[in-house]
């Protein structure tokens, strides 16, 4: 059975009709992702909201970190509000949880979820755990946006130019802009269909990659400039630390696609970028190529993600945290 194959089957098998049911007996509605938010967590929130708005529901949308400023264009991103602006006492009947292999990636808004919750998972990590009661979880799809666009086929929903664009920035961002193996015909096809519906890829690419701030591109410079190579160059390292943000007026967020850079030169297959969190804990985003498995790696600090993208937080300081993952690299 070929990749394709495989994946077409495990769609065939989508629990549309379980999904649509829990949602028809409900009144008020969480949608959360993970913690740190990227294009493919909040395209889905986005995607998934306008959804259950069709539906009649209310909808509880939630973050804990700032939204990264490239994706304050999609449409209604301002709805996705701080977990500390929702009212004390507010109580859900479903708990949509999109893109999180776990309910503590994410956060605070996990206290929402009290036992009387129904918890819908929709995910596409492989080490996705089964923690609601519908649990969805394709690890061959591209994106969680790819899955939301397969759900809302399935149960009739409309795509109108605004999820377009939300499930179009999800699934060109999680695919590393259609180049990670993930992506399939299928998800080009996906794309199409998108653009068809009203999304506009020069809009959305203008965004997320050509609209830098003048401080992201200051801590551009700063994070490149800190480069190394090890194992004869196919191990690529970049170091963002605490005074960087601080002489360039950035914030971490600004960060988010640095790691990138690392595969960008002949010959490297792994590549890692530190973040100095604080003086105790160092947060990891690997990439990778050619077959080399960095969600193994993660999971090494408890971390977790994709075949070639994934990431983890080391309980260390910087120098520590470098020390130890170069070691575990060597062995790879």
């Amino acid at each position: 059975m070929t990749k394709t194959d495989s994946i077409h089957q495990v769609f065939s098998t989508l629990p549309a009709s379980e999904i649509k049911q829990v949602i028809e007996r409900s009144r008020r509605v969480l949608v959360a992702s993970h913690v740190d938010p990227d294009g493919d967590a909040l395209g889905t929130q986005l995607a998934f909201a306008e959804y259950l708005k069709f539906m009649n529901k209310e909808v509880v949308l939630v973050r804990e970190a700032e939204i990264p400023s490239k994706y304050h264009f999609l449409p209604d991103v301002e709805t996705i509000i701080h977990i500390d602006s929702l009212p004390a006492n507010i109580n859900i009947d479903t708990a949509v949880i999109i893109d999180c292999p776990n309910v503590e990636r994410i956060g605070q808004a996990s206290s929402l979820i009290r036992d009387s919750v129904n918890v819908i998972s929709i995910d596409h990590h492989r080490d996705s755990g089964d923690f609601g009661m519908i649990n969805w979880n394709v690890p061959e799809s591209s994106s969680a946006g790819e899955m939301i666009y397969e759900y809302f086929l399935a149960v009739g929903f409309e795509i109108n130019k605004s999820v377009a664009t939300q499930l179009y920035t999800a699934i060109l961002t999680d695919t590393g802009r259609f180049r990670y193996q993930s992506t399939l015909p299928r998800t080009m096809q996906i794309a199409g269909e998108l653009i068809k519906a009203g999304a506009e890829p020069k809009i959305v690419y203008d965004n997320v990659y050509y609209n830098l701030s003048i401080t992201t591109m200051k801590l551009t410079a700063r994070v490149l400039n800190t480069i190394e190579f090890h194992q004869k160059g196919t191990i690529c390292l970049l170091t963002l630390t605490r005074s960087m943000l601080n002489d360039t007026g950035a914030d971490m967020t600004e960060s988010d696609g640095l790691v990138d850079f690392t595969l960008h030169t002949k010959g490297v297959v792994v590549g890692a970028l530190l973040k100095e969190q604080d003086s105790s804990h160092t947060r990891v985003s690997l990439r990778s190529r050619d077959g080399i498995n960095v969600a193994n790696i993660a999971a090494r600090f408890g971390g977790g993600g994709h075949f070639n993208a994934s990431g983890c937080t080391i309980p260390t300081d910087l120098a520590t945290a470098r020390k130890e993952l170069l070691r575990l690299l060597g062995e790879v």
